[in-house]
């Protein structure tokens, strides 16, 4: 029988389908919904999470620009090299069965304890310090995942030994290391050039979080000191990037699908750093370098009298630039450090000295700014003074004096009369030093220059060092008169051309790699007109030339057969340094800090002054005896022979001058023989006394 029940039963039923079919749409509209979203609103955002999977943007450094001498010969460049890469938080972990295997859902975890002593143990170290180091960094990305998920460097400069024990080790290594190539700074000149050209180091945490907008990453290197410091930010360069396909290892895929290799964004080319082309003479530089390396400690600065351009710049002993390039055992270092040479020091413009007799020319200019002054007056100088009831010394009785022969002879006696009637006071000397130059920095800006020290009664008062004898010390440039070499040089050039002080520079012009001027240095004075007065200048410059060529001249045993030179010797008398008693490195033979410094400023030819050289040697005794055959070397280097009066050849350098009253020497004898009655080496002297 037929059930007449159905039909209800049916209508029963109905909602349910409806029910159901409602779900369905729901659950396909979700879907839908969730596709369009994905393909549609933030298909851009999945696609790039995709390409990420294998596509990998690295960094391409810029290479920096290059240093080069005013030929054009280089004193910094860049060479190849390989550096190599940590990425402590990887995708992979190591299985103990399976070994390197990635993990679920592809989160990272950092390097496992095993991995990470393997990576140590394939670096060579120069000590433990260096390793305790590299180990910390390593650590320390470990244990920060937001750092340790970008690769960061962890080794410049690989060896050839390094890089084939990492390349032999990859496969097991990938995920957390990668060597790619590189450039390091290379100093073809080394310590010859070291001060000027600087050198690189990595740079600082604090110098990296204020300087978050030049765009530094960590481990950057950057200039330390010297025109790789001062320029530094036309010599870096800027960042370039390159796309390229990568597997899941990371590993780059040599022949990439084309689909991926259209997905990849475009390359951006590095900007190389600018070319830095100096004032410096290299041959200069060098005639300097190897004169002065005959002494324990010291500096040589060689200006061009009429503009300020630097064409030589040395100070001994120095540290090769190319040493920073890899890392520096902690024990040299500390030796370093802590040697009475002070090697770190650039004595040109970080060391301030006392000035000695090269500081008389102050006093005399300020002597005949007093109008009260005769500079024709003579006095008997008897070999000392006595000034508030101490005695003090001259190098010995000089007889009758004005103030040309004052100069010519280094008279202390004449200086201290001028201090005792109160023509030389300290308030008088100290404006005339400063305006030529004397207590301010020089403006070469390079390697932290100080300022150096003109006294005045007030400092002195507030120094607690005022008395009677501060005028008579100071007139000879002791007591609290301190300058620099560089500053010496800019006040005996200021007498070289005529009154003008000049700002010094070492750079002359800037250039992009492609040779287009960026920028071009002029000379730059100070003032608009002379600060010497041509007739006082004069008498300075009367008294100089005396120096070197008249007989009674501190410096007449160094003269040029065939250069007339203008300059003064100095002999800074130094107190007693202390020497630290743990200090080994103190205990060098040849160094002996009870004797004097000895300085020695030159300008050159007399007449016509186109170069103005100052030497100081640490400790060396008299300015005649250490110093001045070190100017005299690069005087001759700079002028050659084309100056000479008498047609002969200059001497050569060590070669004694005749004795007063005999013959100039023949060529054969210039090269060798000593004189009658000399030692072989030795240079004949005057008999005049100790030279100042």
């Amino acid at each position: 029988m037929i059930d007449l029940r159905q039909q209800d039963d049916l209508r029963d039923l109905r909602p349910r389908f409806q029910l159901i079919v409602l779900v369905v749409l729901i659950v396909f509209g979700g879907l839908i919904g969730r596709l369009c979203q994905l393909q549609v609103l933030e298909g851009d955002h999945y696609a790039r999470r995709a390409e990420r999977n294998f596509v990998d943007v690295v960094d391409v450094e810029a290479p920096r620009g290059r240093i080069f001498d005013v030929k054009g010969r280089p004193l910094a460049t860049n060479r190849p090299a390989y550096t190599l890469y940590f990425t402590a938080w990887t995708r992979f972990v190591v299985d103990p069965e399976e070994g390197l295997i990635a993990t679920t859902e592809g989160e990272r975890t950092p390097i496992d304890d095993a991995s990470r002593d393997s990576i140590l143990s394939l670096l060579d170290y120069v000590d433990s310090a260096d390793r305790a180091d590299v180990a910390e960094l390593v650590d320390g990305l470990r244990g920060d995942e937001s750092r340790g998920r970008y690769a960061q460097i962890l080794r410049r400069n690989l060896s050839w030994d390094e890089y084939a024990r990492i390349q032999a080790r990859i496969s097991d290594l990938d995920p957390w290391l990668e060597i790619r190539e590189s450039s390091r700074r290379y100093y073809p000149e080394g310590e010859l050039t070291g001060f000027v050209s600087g050198h690189m180091g990595n740079i600082a945490r604090e110098v990296l979080e204020r300087s978050d907008h030049l765009s530094y990453r960590p481990g950057d290197r950057v200039g330390q000191t010297g025109v790789e410091r001062q320029w530094e930010n036309y010599l870096r360069g800027r960042l370039g990037a390159r796309s390229r396909v990568v597997d899941a290892r990371r590993h780059e895929v040599a022949t990439p699908p084309a689909e991926a290799q259209a997905a990849l964004p475009p390359d951006r080319d590095p900007i190389p750093g600018q070319d830095i082309h100096l004032t410096l003479d290299l041959d200069l530089q060098r005639v300097a370098h190897e004169a002065l390396a005959r002494k324990l400690a010291g500096a040589v600065v060689a200006l061009d009298a009429d503009s300020g351009r630097v064409l030589a710049m040395v100070s001994v002993p120095g540290v090769d630039p190319n040493r920073y390039e890899q890392p520096i055992p902690a024990e040299l270092w500390r030796e370093w450090s802590e040697s009475p040479l002070k090697p770190f020091i650039d004595k040109t413009v970080q060391e301030h000295f006392f000035p000695g007799s090269t500081y008389k020319v102050v006093s005399a200019l300020a002597a005949l700014s007093d109008p009260e002054f005769d500079p024709d007056h003579t006095i008997d100088c008897a070999g000392s003074v006595v000034y508030g009831g101490r005695r003090f010394k001259d190098t010995h009785v000089h007889g009758s004096v004005d103030l040309e022969q004052a100069i010519a002879q280094s008279c202390n006696t004449y200086f201290f009369d001028l201090a005792m009637r109160s023509t030389l006071t300290l308030e008088r000397v100290e404006p005339i030093a400063r305006a030529l130059g004397l207590g301010e920095r020089s403006g070469l800006g390079l390697n932290g220059e100080v300022k150096g020290t003109i006294p005045t009664e007030e400092f002195e008062a507030r120094e607690g060092t005022y008395q009677g004898g501060v005028r008579l010390n100071s007139a000879i440039g002791q007591g609290n008169v301190k300058v620099t070499v560089m500053q010496l040089a800019v006040l005996y050039a200021a007498i070289a051309n005529g009154g003008y002080v000049l700002t010094p520079y070492l750079v002359d012009r800037i250039e992009t790699n492609e040779g287009k001027l960026v920028l071009r240095t002029e000379p730059q004075r100070r003032t608009a007109v002379p600060v010497i007065d041509p007739a006082d200048r004069e008498r300075i410059h009367r008294g100089l030339v005396g120096v070197i060529n008249d007989e009674r001249g501190t410096a007449y045993s160094e003269r040029l057969r065939n250069i007339v030179v203008a300059g003064k010797t100095g002999t800074a008398q130094v107190g007693r340094e202390t020497e630290r008693p743990a200090n080994a490195a103190a205990k060098i033979v040849g160094w002996d800090t009870t004797q004097d410094h000895a300085w020695f400023a030159a300008y050159a030819p007399a007449d016509d002054p186109s170069i103005v050289v100052v030497a100081v040697v640490e400790h060396g005794g008299t300015g005649a005896d250490a110093a001045a055959p070190i100017v005299m070397k690069v005087v001759e280097q700079y002028l050659g022979s084309t100056s000479s009066e008498t047609g002969t050849r200059p001497r050569g350098f060590g070669v004694p001058p005749p004795l007063p009253g005999r013959d100039e020497p023949s060529d054969a004898a210039a090269t060798g023989p000593a004189l009658p009655g000399q030692r072989p080496g030795a240079r004949a002297r005057d008999g005049k006394g100790e030279a100042r």
